[in-house]
This record gives C-alpha cells, structure tokens and sequence, in this order.
C-alpha cells in the first residue's frame, strides 16, 4: 500500500510502461475532481491505495452549510468511479481537517483528523 500528501483535490492516476528497458514516461490513466458543493475550496491532503490498488483520498470539503467537512473518498483503479465517500461533519460549524489515513493489520482504513479552532 502506498501514501502520498497532495495539496489539490484532483487525482490523477499514471500508468507506467512495464518491461521495457528503458524507463517509459508515465501517461494519464484518468483524473478525478471533486467539488463539494457550490464550488467551495475542496483540498485533498492525503492518498493511499488498497490490496486492490483503489484510491482512498481523504481531505476537507465545503459545502457552504456550517463549516469545512472532513472528507474521504475511495475510487476505483480502473476508472477512477467513486465508490464510496464519508463526510464528517465539525460540531457547532467548526471546521474538521485530516492528518493521515493509513490501512490497520485488518485492512480496516483509520482516518485521522482534528477541529480548528477548537480552544478547550
């Protein structure tokens, strides 16, 4: 499984020429953008692949109701197809943020986030 920071809300997936000797420049399989809502700011900070090498991608999204939702996102490898996605909302409109994601032994994803601006 791998992880990457991003710092934009829009995957890309490269496909690498294998078995060739000489190292081929990777090409664009497919993109995939996310607005939330309204087109509000949507930023992607986090990205790792499953066993099945789908793309989990895990950030905040607005929506322009209460504050900035912490997002997470799963597509398909093949097509970059949403899966699935999970919007977890801050109490009183506080804003809620990621800080990693990573895969547990029992291929449980854990997602790890915080509210700004929360004193207390």
């Amino acid at each position: 499984m791998h992880i990457w920071r991003i710092a934009s809300w829009a995957v890309v997936a490269l496909a690498l020429g294998a078995g060739s000797a000489r190292a081929a420049s990777p090409t664009v399989g497919w993109v995939d953008r996310h607005d939330g809502g309204n087109q509000f700011n949507d930023d992607g900070w986090c990205v790792a692949t499953d066993p099945a090498g789908n793309v989990v991608v895990a950030g905040e999204s607005a929506d322009g109701v209460g504050g900035i939702d912490l997002c997470v996102r799963k597509l398909a490898r093949a097509g970059g197809q949403q899966l699935w996605q999970a919007r977890y909302e801050g109490y009183d409109a506080k804003d809620v943020t990621v800080s990693d994601i990573t895969w547990d032994l029992a291929g449980q994803l854990l997602v790890a986030g915080f509210i700004r601006g929360c004193v207390g």
